[in-house]
């Protein structure tokens, strides 16, 4: 049965005003906010960080910019660089400095998209993120040192594990340049995250194949494969299936 003292009214003055009652649990979705990444103190403070530390850098960045570059197309490069002690600790600076910008792009474009993140509050997951990156670092220096206590020439061992953080540098250069460049147009986060990760495979490839490069100009290829999949293969796949099975 209908209500007799209802009043139907046409649509062009019913919605003309009055309010429209909604439960509680669906306003709620409509009216709280999703908050952006830059609105949270803890980003903010380690961009400050991360910028301050860039710009401090700079000097040393173009000191060894035309070495870092040159290794892009010849391996020889990363051997005149460990071969100086003054070159490889400035390298050694930037790739520690380098390491905040990379992770500050990986946490805000989502490259990490392990379900363990997901119980972590957004505000922090830039820490997360960064002690993730930190953690994978760690594994590959401890591979290091257990490899190279087997080396047969531990010098040249060092130069081609030292070489990845020549194009660490790069990389996150390239990083924060691409991810500027996407903050402030109309690409899709989505879309911009595909982009960067892209860009960061490039750079691992070429990092991996100047590696080789350095180690097959003195030993065999079976045993350049073998410290490849202690030094490279197996860190990076356990990140790689850390995100996707966690």
């Amino acid at each position: 049965m209908t209500d007799s003292t209802s009043v139907i009214l046409p649509a062009t003055r019913a919605f003309t005003s009055g309010t429209l009652e909604m439960p509680d649990s669906i306003s709620a979705g409509y009216t709280e906010s999703v908050q952006a990444w830059s609105s949270f103190p803890v980003n903010m403070v380690l961009v400050i960080i991360a910028t301050l530390l860039m710009f401090l850098t700079i000097r040393i960045f173009l000191n060894i910019a035309p070495l870092l570059f040159d290794s892009l197309s010849r391996w020889k490069a990363c051997v005149n660089i460990d071969a100086s002690v003054q070159l490889k600790g400035d390298r050694n600076t930037l790739a520690t400095i380098i390491t905040l910008p990379i992770a500050l792009v990986a946490d805000r474009f989502g490259f990490f998209n392990a379900d363990i993140l997901d119980n972590i509050p957004e505000a922090w997951s830039s820490p997360v993120t960064l002690g993730i990156i930190l953690v994978w670092l760690l594994v590959r220096h401890m591979a290091f040192y257990f490899c190279m206590l087997r080396a047969p020439r531990p010098e040249t061992f060092r130069t081609a594990n030292t070489s990845f953080f020549n194009y660490w540098i790069l990389a996150g250069l390239l990083l924060v340049l691409t991810a500027g460049v996407i903050s402030f147009t109309d690409i899709p986060d989505a879309s911009g995250r595909s982009i960067l990760l892209y860009e960061l495979a490039v750079m691992y490839f070429v990092a991996i194949l100047r590696k080789s490069q350095i180690l097959l100009s003195y030993c065999g290829p079976l045993t350049t494969f073998l410290y490849l999949c202690a030094l490279e293969f197996i860190p990076t796949g356990a990140l790689i299936a850390g995100c996707i099975l966690l």
